[in-house]
């Protein structure tokens, strides 16, 4: 049985939930988050927040099976931002994002490096993949500080600038994750 619940020093990860809506059109109805996203809209679209949720839903009850898991980021009792994986029936893709409110906290390293610590641990995947916009320096250094190395650039789509933005392709293995984590 996969684990849907991830507990940290100071977060909780869990699988989303519709009540979390608001939330979400809150956090990402700033335009600071949601143009380092590749698939958010921006203005922030409710019809299409319910629909992730939806999916979202779905997923967890079948989490063997899911192309995609997220979790949404808990601090305090609060939903903070999310972190997922996508292409789980392939090589996992890692992507999330942070409510700007709770920026330069150590919020998403401490979410990311305990959503890969579930990857590696849960799912038998040895490799995982993933892609920020050159401009977000953030996202680079979490990377960075997990152990991704660049293995490529390309063009990513955003939503939010309606078309492709220059990015970089990283990638960490679970040999190298666990000797530096």
């Amino acid at each position: 049985m996969i684990p849907s619940e991830i507990r940290t020093r100071r977060l909780v990860l869990r699988p989303p939930r519709r009540d979390d809506l608001n939330a979400c059109a809150a956090l990402l109805g700033d335009y600071e988050v949601v143009k380092m996203l590749s698939r958010v809209p921006y203005p922030y679209d409710l019809e299409g927040g319910r629909a992730f949720l939806d999916r979202a839903a779905a997923s967890w009850k079948a989490p063997e099976q899911a192309d995609e898991l997220p979790f949404h980021i808990d601090h305090d009792g609060q939903m903070i931002g999310a972190v997922s994986f996508r292409k789980l029936q392939e090589t996992p893709r890692i992507g999330y994002w942070l409510g700007q409110p709770h920026w330069g906290q150590g919020f998403m390293s401490e979410a990311v490096l305990a959503a890969l610590q579930w990857l590696f641990r849960t799912t038998g995947h040895n490799r995982v993949v993933s892609e920020a916009m050159k401009t977000n320096a953030a996202s680079l250094a979490i990377m960075k500080k997990m152990g991704f190395r660049q293995i490529g650039e390309s063009l990513c789509d955003s939503a939010a600038h309606s078309g492709p933005v220059p990015a970089l392709q990283t990638e960490l293995m679970c040999a190298d994750f666990t000797t530096g984590h």
